[in-house]
């Protein structure tokens, strides 16, 4: 006797584990923001403005900068402000400054963001504006001696202030110079005439003081010592 048996095939599905898909995974995506850069803002007056007084205020603002009081232990991201109004500097964590006896005419208003051992930062970080003034305040005169005319001077990239000034024929005529740094180019001022040359660097010592015996009228000029190139003149008139 023969037995037969027959296989039925097996599908290849019924041999196949079907396996979940894995969950996905989550990611948490962190987001690492660039240190922002300090900013300085002169808040007031505006750049041009007007100022019917013989006091100026200005406020300033700094941005993704601490201010700290003067003299704490330096650390990168905090300081102070210095501020300057043409010569006169202040400096402080505050950020109003008030400027008095300011005279009628053209000023510049300069502030700028300090460690706290008063070094500039790096890049520097400064604000620049110009205003106008009609004030009052009439600066006292220094007493002339007979034959001899004395002066201030302030001096920067754009100009002398005053422009001009008067003295007699055979006066002997001193200039004390002041040099206004935050509106000059780094490498400084020569200033050229009927006396040694001043070679003026920033942060020099000021003022630097000049004479020569008025003869006639006389230029005194101020240029820039890394290219020749003049800035300014100032102009000593015959007082008759």
């Amino acid at each position: 006797m023969i037995l037969v048996f027959a296989c039925a095939p097996q599908t290849e599905q019924a041999n196949t584990k079907i396996v979940p898909p894995e969950p996905e995974k989550a990611f948490e995506k962190v987001i690492v923001e660039e240190p922002k850069n300090p900013a300085l803002t002169i808040v007031s007056p505006s750049d041009g403005g007007l100022i019917k007084s013989s006091k100026v205020t200005v406020n300033v603002d700094a941005e993704n900068f601490n201010i700290v009081p003067v003299g704490e232990p330096v650390k990168d991201g905090e300081g102070h402000f210095h501020v300057w109004l043409d010569s006169e500097k202040k400096l402080g964590p505050q950020t109003v400054f008030t400027f008095e006896n300011v005279t009628s005419g053209k000023h510049s208003v300069v502030a700028e963001l300090v460690k706290s051992d008063h070094s500039s930062l790096t890049p520097k970080v400064t604000k620049s504006i110009s205003i106008n003034v009609e004030s009052d305040y009439i600066p006292p005169q220094p007493v002339q001696q007979q034959g001899i005319a004395e002066f201030t001077v302030e001096s920067d990239d754009k100009g002398f202030y005053p422009g001009s000034i008067k003295a007699k024929i055979g006066d002997k005529v001193i200039i004390h110079f002041k040099f206004r740094d935050d509106s000059i180019y780094f490498a400084g001022l020569d200033v050229k005439g009927p006396f040694d040359d001043i070679n003026y660097k920033l942060k020099g010592e000021q003022p630097v003081t000049r004479e020569f015996t008025m003869k006639d009228e006389t230029r005194i000029t101020s240029w820039w010592p890394s290219s020749g190139v003049k800035k300014a003149t100032l102009t000593v008139e015959v007082e008759k």
